[in-house]
């Protein structure tokens, strides 16, 4: 998925990927061991030169498939601007973060334990102010089981 930034800009763009507890890239979890979300975005080399002092702020959100949670998972990250045009942060999720499949949910369903994953970015100036510069990428679906 792209970012948008004021014109004129170059590419850019944004991309979501699991890993499971051993930092192995997988798309099936088992839902009582951490795993982690890596996200990926790129800056245009016009806008590179003005992001030292500034900052990235990234959140990731569940959104389940059927019966299931729907929430941001893990904890907010923020990644320091630089020069550079490449930037990749790693947002850890504890386990039993989301339900695996077959677990109860609060509704007195069963959830499938599938979800997609949401990373949202936001741009914030040297104060720590959100600017207009925003943008997003969603994973490809993931599963939890309960082993």
């Amino acid at each position: 998925m792209s970012i948008e930034w004021p014109l004129p800009s170059g590419p850019s763009d944004m991309s979501v990927f699991t890993h499971d507890n051993t930092n192995a890239p997988s798309d099936i979890l088992d839902a009582d061991q951490a795993f982690y979300v890596h996200v990926q975005w790129s800056v245009p080399a016009s806008y590179a030169p003005l992001m030292p002092g500034h900052d990235f702020r990234i959140r990731v959100f569940a959104e389940s498939i059927g019966d299931g949670q729907e929430q941001q998972i893990g904890s907010t990250v923020v990644v320091p601007g630089t020069a550079g045009t490449n930037y990749v942060t790693h947002v850890k999720i504890p386990a039993g973060t989301l339900q695996g499949e077959g677990e109860p949910t609060s509704g007195g369903d069963v959830s499938s334990g599938v979800y997609k994953l949401l990373a949202v970015l936001q741009h914030r100036n040297g104060a720590g102010n959100p600017t207009t510069i925003s943008g997003f990428a969603e994973s490809r679906l993931i599963q939890l089981r309960t082993p």
